[in-house]
């Protein structure tokens, strides 16, 4: 009886002191964790903390504390990318005030949730006695290319190739297209929607100062593709308006991918928040 006893006080006093052991060693981890994170290291400050949870496991009173540091350092990477992307977002919008006054803004208030940025000198209207490349762009960046095309016949288009010599580059297959005839004359617009362009925009761009030809394509019942349409010339004011265009793009599409990310930051950081209060609550009550 008296060896049973002795045998249950060292079994007792050992696994007391393994736990102290444990707890002792995981706390090292939190402490490396807690400098790292005033040294705003949150790399390492999690590396740290996800130590404790795989080396030691029972270390109940490190882990809780270092769930506790890991949503404060999630809070504080939340907090840095919301300031981050409010200086982003202050630089685009700077950008796009001293670029805005080039375009048109066109939106029917009554039938549109978007609205779309043009330029004057390619106005449908102005334009309607020749064949021509058009671009326009959407309030979130997304530039449309929009081919015009009249004749005495439909050709009934549906890709264009665009060349700068030998080099060239081509958009895909559309089927955006719309026909008409007015007196006589058949129009064919053909638009390839939201940056789908195969890159078109962006050659138009990179070469606005030099000589751009384009042919137009149709698909065959073959999978085939024909030209029905060549040796188109891009004018000098039709480069420079896609150009613009595109540059305005890249100002919008960066100004709402900066918002996009930044709405996100500020969902994660109120979901922490949550968290954090729960995490406190929870510690509050073992304690």
């Amino acid at each position: 009886m008296k060896k049973t006893v002795i045998l249950a006080i060292v079994a007792f006093i050992t696994a007391t002191g393994c736990k102290e052991d444990v707890e002792k060693s995981a706390s090292r981890h939190l402490d490396n964790a807690r400098e790292a994170f005033s040294e705003l290291n949150y790399s390492l400050a999690k590396q740290e903390i996800d130590s404790i949870r795989i080396l030691y496991p029972k270390a109940f009173e490190a882990r809780k504390q270092g769930l506790a540091l890991m949503q404060e350092i999630e809070m504080a990477e939340q907090l840095r990318s919301i300031e981050y992307e409010d200086s982003m977002i202050a630089l685009a919008k700077a950008a796009f005030e001293a670029i805005k006054g080039n375009y048109i803004f066109e939106k029917d208030e009554q039938y549109q949730d978007m609205g779309s940025y043009t330029i004057k000198s390619q106005d449908p209207i102005r334009n309607i006695e020749r064949n021509y490349i058009r671009g326009k762009v959407d309030e979130l960046g997304r530039m449309t290319l929009v081919s015009h095309y009249r004749g005495n016949a439909y050709i009934h288009h549906d890709q264009i190739r665009l060349n700068v010599g030998e080099t060239y580059v081509e958009t895909p297959v559309s089927d955006e297209r719309h026909e008409f005839t007015d007196l006589g004359i058949c129009y064919e617009r053909l638009s390839f929607m939201n940056g789908n362009d195969g890159g078109a925009a962006a050659f138009i761009n990179e070469n606005i100062d030099k000589d751009i030809t384009y042919t137009l394509y149709r698909q065959t019942d073959t999978g085939s593709k024909r030209a029905v349409s060549g040796n188109l010339k891009m004018n000098r004011e039709d480069r420079y308006a896609i150009a613009q265009l595109y540059n305005l793009s890249q100002v919008l599409l960066s100004l709402n991918g900066h918002r996009t990310i930044r709405d996100e930051a500020e969902r994660h950081l109120n979901f922490i928040r949550s968290r954090m209060k729960s995490t406190q609550d929870t510690i509050q009550e073992d304690e």
